[in-house]
């Protein structure tokens, strides 16, 4: 059965972000060493865009059917059109330069050998080559070739690296652990011994590079320190007016709406709304291979409470949008030409990664493509006749 097109293909950004814009929004690289490290989560700021939730890789479930998508009730419109409002007015400092490129060159760190002693001492960084094994037999996961372990930051089982403290350079060592019970990576290596042998190919040291000439030229377009922060400056100006200008359009829309009078709500279709992102959020959990609340703690900044009444939150603004937009639909009579819908399908055939624009038109089905596309007509029309006014200057966040 083919499904609607979602309504974020309508409105940007606006579905899958509006709640959760209080949480700390990251994205994550999962890495787990099943045998001898805890699994760690490498969580960084984001950028700003937002994943469809309701989409699948192969596109042949672009909507949910969840009832928010078309939800009961009844709406009394107010002003939809010429809505006047502030618009954050945002600028790039110089210390805000200064410190995005600190922070860049801070996340260039590399490793160098050193050469002024060759015995691992507690404070060492060390590269090393490690097999483990259990009675004998070597196990999955259990082993690494050219891993840096930073001995006074190490997350590997205790004794680990302890065990190589001491070493010398082109050592072997067998380091014998015994692993935790319970251990959640891998309970089947609960509370068993384990024998690491372990190989010290070097001793390292982190170097930050230095902001200079030759820094610039080895890592961009640019030839001196100068052109690489006017650069920078007129690229976070750019990110920051795109975040501004996401952010009026969220806040026209939700003029709009806290003017409109709505009746016979249900809490159903909410609920529909808090039930699909739940799960699709789980999927992801799920993905990584670690469990939900670990997922929303490290991702999210945030727990299994919290993000359902932040998902209901919105999933109360998502079911209002969409009487809105119905309704002025309904109201202004809007329709789609042959025209803007040839234009819109190759648009939305683009954004979800379709060459043919016949296959992605088969998947989805020419219905739900014209529905997409009368929505997003009037989510134009609010935002199209939109006034922005005038807002004090802001470095709003990116």
């Amino acid at each position: 059965m083919k499904k609607k097109l979602v309504t974020m293909l309508l409105t940007g950004a606006t579905v899958a972000s509006i709640a959760f814009t209080g949480c700390s929004s990251k994205s994550a690289e999962t890495t787990t060493q099943a045998t001898t490290e805890a699994a760690t989560t490498q969580a960084s700021s984001t950028d700003e865009s937002a994943t469809d939730p309701t989409a699948t890789q192969d596109g042949s479930d672009l909507a949910s059917a969840g009832s928010y998508l078309d939800p009961k009730g009844e709406v009394t419109l107010g002003q939809y059109i010429g809505v006047e409002v502030a618009k954050e007015k945002v600028e790039v400092t110089d210390e805000e330069v200064a410190t995005d490129i600190q922070n860049e060159i801070e996340n260039s760190t590399y490793y160098e050998e050193v050469t002024d002693h060759d015995t691992v001492q507690n404070d060492d960084v060390v590269n090393i080559d490690y097999v483990g094994s259990i009675d004998g037999e070597e196990f999955e996961g259990g082993a690494d070739s050219g891993y840096d372990l930073d001995i006074a930051n190490s997350t590997f089982i205790d004794g680990f690296a302890e065990g190589v403290i001491g070493m010398k350079v082109g050592e072997k060592k067998d380091v014998v652990v015994t692993f935790p019970d319970p251990y959640l990576n891998n309970e089947d290596l609960s509370g068993k011994e384990a024998v690491f042998a372990v190989t010290l190919n070097k001793i390292e040291k982190e170097v930050t590079p230095e902001l200079n000439d030759e820094y610039v030229q080895e890592n961009s377009e640019y030839s001196t320190v100068e052109e690489y922060k006017a650069a920078r400056k007129e690229e976070m100006l750019a990110e920051k007016e795109e975040v501004a200008a996401t952010n009026w359009e969220q806040a026209v829309l939700q003029n709009v709406i806290d003017g409109s009078t709505f009746t016979n709500l249900s809490d159903a279709d909410i609920e529909s709304y808090v039930a699909e992102m739940t799960s699709y959020y789980e999927s992801m959990a799920e993905s990584y291979g670690i469990d939900f609340a670990t997922f929303l703690m490290y991702f999210m900044g945030t727990d299994e409470a919290t993000f359902k009444e932040q998902a209901k939150t919105q999933g109360d603004f998502v079911v209002k949008q969409n009487l809105v937009l119905k309704k002025i639909i309904e109201t202004e009579n809007l329709t789609v030409s042959d025209e803007e819908y040839a234009t819109g399908l190759v648009d939305y055939a683009a954004q979800y990664g379709y060459e043919d624009t016949a296959e992605f038109e088969n998947t989805v089905g020419k219905e739900s493509v014209q529905e997409a596309l009368v929505y997003d007509k009037a989510y134009n029309l609010i935002i199209s006749s939109a006034v922005a006014t005038e807002a004090a200057a802001s470095t709003v966040s990116e």
